[in-house]
């Protein structure tokens, strides 16, 4: 193994601790030792390429930015509406589902955080933006596939990716269970009513596809 390669192995291992422990611990109650006991290596080695965790976590959603884009591009979904159903589906949180609220939760935290915190706050705007642009882009698809009618595909986006964020943040921060869920049953019938093609219909959300081909 190369140098580089052996310094991205690291690299990979430190983020992998980072998503665990923000995973366990949340943001605000989040230490360098509870990331150095997700780490399969040294807490010095984790020191040598971090000195806060306010540093580690800048290069963390830095690696984060894209991730939905990445997952989507190895999906076997090719139609776009399934796509989008795909892209609608990971923001669902079911009851139970804790390591993902606690996740959803921190990025939450930092969210806060980046209104004071000028890296945070790049780092999360262009995280922002990628899913913007990945939406618009599965929309594009949609109403070049005859799907969906002429629609504005960023005033889309924006729409659907705000509606979502804000269903998870309610759901994460004051506990209201299944406001993921009913976002998504939401946003079914929005697309039922305003986006698709006379052609089209989508059924109410089941836990499953909202589409119906």
């Amino acid at each position: 193994m190369s140098f580089a390669e052996a310094a991205d192995d690291t690299h990979e291992a430190i983020m992998g601790a980072t998503y665990s422990a923000l995973c366990e611990h949340g943001y605000a109650r989040l230490t360098m030792q509870d990331i150095a006991d997700e780490f399969d290596k040294s807490r010095s080695l984790l020191h040598y390429h971090y000195d806060t965790k306010e540093e580690l976590l800048v290069t963390f959603l830095d690696r984060a930015i894209g991730w939905r884009r990445e997952r989507l591009a190895e999906s076997d979904a090719e139609a776009p509406l399934a796509r989008l159903e795909e892209f609608v589906d990971r923001f669902v949180i079911e009851p139970g589902e804790e390591s993902r609220e606690t996740f959803a939760l921190a990025i939450t935290e930092l969210r806060v955080q980046a209104a004071h915190n000028d890296q945070f706050r790049e780092k999360l705007s262009a995280r922002y933006e990628e899913n913007v642009e990945t939406i618009a882009e599965i929309v594009v698809d949609c109403v070049s596939a005859g799907v969906f009618r002429q629609v504005d595909p960023y005033e889309t986006a924006h729409v659907m990716y705000t509606s979502l964020v804000g269903a998870r943040t309610v759901q994460v921060t004051f506990g209201v269970e299944r406001a993921t869920y009913r976002m998504r049953e939401g946003i079914a019938r929005w697309v039922d009513r305003d986006l698709l093609t006379a052609d089209h219909e989508v059924g109410e959300y089941q836990g499953g596809n909202f589409s119906k081909q």
